[in-house]
């Protein structure tokens, strides 16, 4: 830290000495606003200087002081080496502890004569005097002509009215920590800069935290700023902000969004908030409490403080909700919407209960701010145009599941969100994609759903790769619907949450083995904890339907093909589809009986038992395509007969046993 000391050299300069923080002497700074003739460091002692006002005012500062008994003084214009990048950022990121550490700060209001015009000054309204005002135990209020007008605290009272600072924080007797976020941010929302970055950059000291300074950057300073505040504080004050300029942040971009937040207080309406508040490249992610208020995504979040207005008599607190919209309608990605105003809640009408506290990602405010700008006006939904519901009419308890179960069955993809919000419903229900509502699954699957078994063993000794327990006449699962249907998103969705597919034993979830048994009469391979197990599905529709990705899905997932004989499977080995519908026609049959080459090629490839014989009039599936008459697949019987030499070559590449007689004509292909 350099320090200017108060008494010229024998030759008449100026001397500015180097001090290291341990060895700083009693020293007093000087606070005041900068003018156009401001002296540098390197021009201090040039002769140019001494025509400069800058100049006269050093020598008055060192006047005062050297009369209080000071040999030191900071003055910011000739302390710092501004040439310097990285000398500047330091004396910024130092600024507010050098003020405190001084012993007497001298405040120069250079446009007043009387202490009546004190709230006129210009440097009320600037940006750095805000910590030279907070910082100091002492400051001396000066006029013109450096005739002391009162100190701060002799003057807290008016100058806790002109700032909105309370008088406690003024004085010293309350530490500014007590101060929520949104009052500190208030008290700088009417001040200005002379660059967009310094808005940030002279609030650090305000909230303990430090940042390397990129001038150049703009709005993103304050950005940057608002998330270096989140790394030390919970205080979701931060975002209790209003602006017409509706940037789809959940960061306001200027301390003028918190222009009427100074009756702001921390609050505790939902217990403890363990979980930190985080920042990547999605947004800011944070637990609050929420709930929809329409089907189109809207809804409300309630910020952990409240706005507390006072009379003589009453004290009156209200609950602070922002807008946010749900982008997908999965809870998974928000932004702020309608950041014009808040949604106030009466304190004593407001029940926790009725906004969940969930882990959600809103959007922070990094992308580009037109492009934001251009998306609010877009954005056609807003607290006037819809109906909202009132806080009292929201549910104070957890919601029937049939509700769900029927939003679920229609189709409505608002309808399950807005209920999924407003309770942690346990879901235990059917059909959940039966309509193809990718969305729905995915909503139900964030909120726990259990994933397909007939047993519930395995959710209830808490293993994590537990199951839906579905209960339908026709006993169909999820699994099965989404594959019958060709939903190849469900499919995919439903394995990533590790699904055990469609099996009557519940050995191998109850024993944790990741890939169980697949529909199997015999569960000897998933309690063994055998990779590839044996799939005995219900209905083998994807194979019947043509449904090549979900037969490729379920192969990739270990799906054996094809034996009735589960020995296979108990020994490690890759088994056959055995199933158990009422003809016992194995995928590969179907596929075959109904001419989806791709879905045969498929299972052909992945060792498919070709001439294998199922119990409806013990075809193959071989003798199946070829009742059928599809080229693609005809038994060598059927190739060699017609001729079909590069048919008979396909099968015979993919295991077609040439000397199989066929059930019927009891004779071979060759």
């Amino acid at each position: 830290m350099r320090l200017l000391n108060t008494c010229l050299s024998d030759a008449g300069d100026f001397v500015i000495q180097e001090f290291f923080d341990y060895e700083l002497p009693p020293y007093a700074i000087l606070s005041h606003t900068w003018g156009e003739e401001e002296v540098t460091y390197q021009e201090i002692n040039a002769v140019s200087a001494k025509e400069k006002s800058g100049y006269k005012k050093i020598i008055q500062c060192c006047s005062v002081a050297r009369a209080d008994g000071y040999k030191y003084v900071w003055i910011d214009t000739c302390c710092i080496d501004k040439t310097s990048s990285a000398e500047l950022s330091e004396a910024i990121n130092s600024m507010y502890r050098w003020y405190q550490k001084s012993e007497l700060c001298y405040a120069i209001l250079a446009d007043v004569q009387s202490d009546d015009e004190i709230d006129k000054s210009r440097w009320l309204t600037r940006g750095w005097t805000l910590q030279e005002l907070i910082a100091p135990s002492k400051v001396v209020f000066l006029n013109k002509r450096w005739e002391s007008l009162g100190d701060k605290a002799t003057l807290q009272d008016r100058l806790s009215e002109y700032t909105g600072i309370p008088a406690g924080i003024l004085s010293g007797d309350e530490d500014i920590e007590t101060s929520s976020i949104a009052q500190r941010m208030s008290w700088a929302a009417e001040r200005q800069t002379r660059r967009v970055e310094d808005r940030a950059y002279s609030l650090m000291g305000i909230f303990n935290v430090n940042m390397p300074l990129i001038y150049g950057e703009g709005e993103n300073a304050f950005i940057r700023l608002q998330e270096e505040i989140m790394r030390i504080s919970d205080d979701q004050s931060l975002f209790a902000w209003v602006s017409s300029d509706d940037c789809s942040g959940l960061l306001a971009i200027s301390p003028a969004a918190f222009a009427h937040s100074h009756n702001i207080v921390r609050s505790n309406l939902f217990g403890r908030l363990d979980s930190p508040f985080t920042v990547d490249s999605r947004g800011v992610h944070l637990d609050i409490g929420f709930a929809g208020i329409s089907g189109d995504g809207l809804g409300l979040a309630i910020l952990n403080c409240t706005e507390r207005t006072r009379t003589e008599e009453t004290q009156q607190d209200k609950v602070i909700a922002i807008y946010l919209k749900d982008l997908t309608l999965t809870m998974s990605q928000f932004k702020r919407v309608h950041s014009g105003s808040f949604r106030h809640i009466d304190l004593e009408a407001f029940r926790p209960i009725q906004y969940p506290v969930r882990r959600i990602c809103v959007r922070g405010g990094r992308t580009m701010l037109i492009r934001q700008r251009i998306a609010a006006k877009q954005d056609d939904i807003s607290p006037q145009s819809i109906h909202l519901y009132d806080e009292v009419k929201l549910p104070t308890q957890y919601i029937d599941p049939a509700a769900l179960l029927v939003a679920t069955e229609a189709g409505n993809l608002g309808g399950v969100w807005l209920l999924l919000t407003r309770s942690n419903i346990g879901i235990h229900e059917t059909n959940l994609n039966e309509n193809g509502q990718e969305g729905i699954v995915h909503i139900l699957l964030e909120k726990g759903a259990y994933i397909e078994t007939r047993n519930s063993d395995a959710a209830a000794n808490g293993h994590e790769r537990a199951a839906i327990e579905i209960t339908r006449s026709d006993r169909h699962t999820p699994l099965s619907l989404a594959a019958e249907n060709g939903q190849e998103g469900i499919v995919h969705m439903l394995f990533e949450r590790s699904a055990f597919i469609e099996t009557r034993n519940s050995d191998a979830t109850a024993n944790g083995h990741e890939r169980a048994a697949i529909e199997t009469k015999n569960s000897d391979t998933a309690a063994n904890g055998h990779g590839r197990a044996a799939i005995e599905p219900d209905n083998p529709n994807a194979a019947e339907n043509g449904h090549e990705d979900i037969v490729q899905i379920l192969l990739e997932r270990g799906a054996a093909i094809e034996t009735k004989n589960s020995d296979a499977a108990a020994n490690g080995h890759g088994p056959a589809i055995e199933p158990d519908n009422q003809n016992s026609q194995t995928p590969l049959s179907l596929a075959a009986e109904n001419g989806h080459e791709d879905v045969v090629q498929m299972l052909l490839e992945r060792g498919a038992a070709v001439e294998t014989k199922g119990q409806w009039g013990g075809k193959t599936p071989l003798a199946l395509a070829a009742a059928k008459g599809y080229g693609g697949i005809i038994p060598l019987f059927k190739a060699i007969q017609n001729g079909h030499e590069d048919i008979a070559n396909l099968l015979s590449e993919t295991g077609a046993k040439s000397r199989t007689r066929l059930f019927m004509l009891r004779r071979t292909p060759l």
